[in-house]
């Protein structure tokens, strides 16, 4: 097989534009292209089941333009598995599933055929998507589909935990409070991002009672789904209805799903159904010919490539269209070229509303890509309508992520302020502040996606109870809430993990040998460790139900006040200002248009603060609990130890609520 030594001349003359790759119907016949320019021969191979011997025949593919291959099937291939054997040197066949399948059997080594209209729930088609007209109007929470509902004190049914089913069942509860979809609805966030849902390599479908994990960035095929995730893998049909039934859930409820996408890599490289149907086309080299590793799993994916570039795209207009998604998170996003990255936003706005897109703006490893090529954070004015992890608000607010002893503005760092009054005024530029210009990086407020945990590394709590260990356990909260309603008030679209809420944390057992300290009782690395570390452990709400009340309250003062959700750089400049404290530790935010008022308080210290309000009657809007009290107030306040305070001034004739 002859290496590419220009891919750009090649797909001037090789690349296909056409939308049939895979398996289309048409009428009563079937219709099976693929593309493969270097092959000397491609073999359609039909199936009766998702495994095993059990092989109907195997036809011969005609060679098209461009590279295509084709055969057409002139009767209707209803519920019949297939793959594809591409012959290169006209010696070795290599047999792998269609990369354009969209649905497949068992650990997804087939493709399956089926019309899709047959997996719709009832009134699929008649409930409406939630509307998000900015990203700044929305508040996501990330879940793992597991994670979710298996833990006993989830209140699901035994059959159905850990699977799609569990966000579709009311009523779930652990003693009195709230469990799965019932907390969503309470907790009030307009969107779920579910970690990787697509048809993932490492945990084998066939054993469901094995003890297996993985959050799933080991893609295999991109346009199925993960079978372990449905109540019966073996049949292709169940995952795609059952997941279209979680998504009808939640958008019942005004919530939006959101797909965590992983393009950047493949899990196996070889072996993959990408190499094996193109060797040396779909993923980047090095310069000695080997395949690059900028992902740190092995390989990268060429997105420059025309032909992956189509793939990308075809397969999220896929998702997105059968699935009624509401938004993508593109994991390593930085490994994406930038002509990518704004063609996918382009076809992602037809979708009406348009479809929220984020995503990592850095690389696991080093690229052979030029970086002023690819889709890193400090590029984002290249492609400004696209959200990216504002990782410089993470360290700030909770400290560097990558040592654990290390501190933030929340647990006593008092040279993290500049950097965090970047982020609280959505890493745009802004007249005040003239300190901290590598936090300065996004084209709009939009674009910065605010947090401090998600399922990498520690979470808040665990990291909390690491590098505040010091500190009592009620000074720990009160760390954690400070930390909440900074990235939650802050401008930008605010982002948290599923428990984080009510203090989530993520216990291992030591190794023997290993000494038992802060550090190796929890782990910040959980991407296949049991569920007894990974899984929502429900009751720990019921524990830190105040901590859950005070998220909620953020939620509620964020989506019921436009002003912290101000969508652009002149709005911020124009209604955001910080008002002079005589120290730059103790935060003091006024947000003000010709509406509203309101005055955010920010106290990291072990003792109060005082401070002057401007003019005017105001009323505490939130506390130190999350609670309103309506009586006016005005002049000097004081902002208890470790804790946020938000003031609002009073309309001359008429409450907000």
């Amino acid at each position: 097989m002859i290496k590419i030594s220009d891919f750009a001349e090649f797909d001037k003359y090789h690349s296909y534009s056409g939308g049939d790759l895979g398996a289309t119907y048409s009428g009563e016949k079937t219709v099976f292209k693929t593309w493969s320019p270097h092959a000397t021969g491609v073999y359609l191979n039909l199936y009766l089941d998702g495994e095993g011997s059990n092989l109907i025949e195997t036809l011969p593919m005609e060679r098209k333009g461009h590279g295509v291959w084709c055969v057409e099937l002139m009767y209707h291939t209803e519920d019949i598995f297939y793959t594809f054997s591409y012959e290169f040197d006209n010696r070795h066949r290599k047999e792998t599933i269609d990369i354009y399948a969209h649905a497949c059997g068992i650990n997804g080594k087939r493709g399956y055929l089926t019309d899709l209209t047959n997996t719709d729930p009832e009134g699929w088609n008649d409930i409406p998507r939630p509307v998000c007209q900015s990203p700044c109007d929305a508040v996501v929470y990330e879940c793992h589909v597991r994670d979710f509902s298996v833990d006993p004190s989830s209140g699901i049914p035994f059959e159905d935990k850990g699977h799609f089913i569990a966000f579709t069942k009311e009523g779930s509860r652990y003693h009195n409070v709230t469990t799965c979809l019932d907390h969503l609805k309470e907790l009030g966030v307009t969107h779920v991002q579910l970690l990787p849902v697509f048809d993932y390599a490492t945990v084998d479908e066939s054993k469901p009672f094995k003890a297996q994990y993985n959050w799933g960035y080991d893609p295999l095929n991109y346009n199925c789904l993960e079978g372990s995730y449905s109540s019966d893998p073996y049949d292709p049909r169940v995952r795609i209805r059952e997941f279209k039934e979680l998504v009808a859930a939640l958008h019942k409820n005004g919530i939006g799903v959101i797909m965590d996408v992983v393009y950047n890599h493949t899990y196996f490289t070889e072996e993959s159904a990408f190499e094996k149907s193109f060797p040396y086309y779909y993923h980047r080299l090095n310069r000695d010919g080997r395949f690059s590793n900028g992902s740190g799993c092995g390989n990268e994916t060429a997105s420059e490539h025309k032909m992956y570039r189509k793939f990308m795209i075809d397969s999220l207009k896929f998702l997105a269209s059968e699935f009624k998604l509401d938004g993508f998170r593109f994991d390593l996003m930085g490994l994406h070229d930038i002509e990518t990255v704004n063609l996918i936003r382009e076809e992602l706005d037809k979708f009406d509303p348009p479809l929220l897109m984020y995503g990592e703006g850095w690389t696991g490893g080093e690229s052979p890509m030029p970086s002023d090529k690819l889709a890193y954070k400090w590029n984002s004015y290249c492609f400004g309508r696209v959200g990216l992890f504002n990782d410089n608000i993470r360290d700030a607010i909770k400290g560097g992520t990558f040592n654990p002893y290390d501190i933030g503005y929340v647990s006593g760092n008092r040279n993290a302020s500049a950097v965090l009054k970047r982020g609280l005024a959505g890493s745009v530029p802004h007249w005040q502040l003239n300190n901290a210009r590598e936090a300065c990086w996004a084209y709009e407020p939009g674009q910065a996606v605010n947090y401090c945990e998600a399922h990498d590394n520690h979470t808040l709590w665990d990291k909390l109870s690491i590098c505040a260990k010091h500190f009592s356990r009620e000074d720990r909260v009160k760390m954690d809430k400070l930390a909440a309603a900074l990235f939650m008030l802050a401008q930008g679209m605010p982002f948290f993990q599923l428990g984080q809420d009510f203090l989530r944390s993520k216990p291992r057992t030591p190794k023997e040998g290993e000494p038992l300290n802060e550090v190796t009782r929890v782990d910040h690395n959980s991407y296949n460790s049991p569920d007894s570390t990974n899984s929502v452990k429900w009751y720990e709400k019921l524990e830190n139900l105040e901590v859950f009340r005070y998220y909620k309250a953020l939620i509620r003062l964020r989506r019921s006040n436009k002003l912290f959700r101000l969508r652009t750089k002149e709005d911020v400049g124009s209604c955001l200002c910080f008002l002079d404290t005589y120290d730059d530790n103790f935060i003091v935010m006024k947000l003000e248009d010709e509406r509203d008022c309101l005055i955010c308080m920010f106290n990291p210290y072990p003792e109060q603060r005082h401070f002057q309000l401007p003019e005017g009657n105001y009323y505490l809007r939130l506390d130190n609990r999350g609670r309103v009290n309506r009586t006016p107030v005005s002049g000097g306040q004081t902002v208890p130890p470790i804790s946020a305070m938000i003031f609002k001034r009073f309309r001359r004739q008429v409450f907000e609520e």
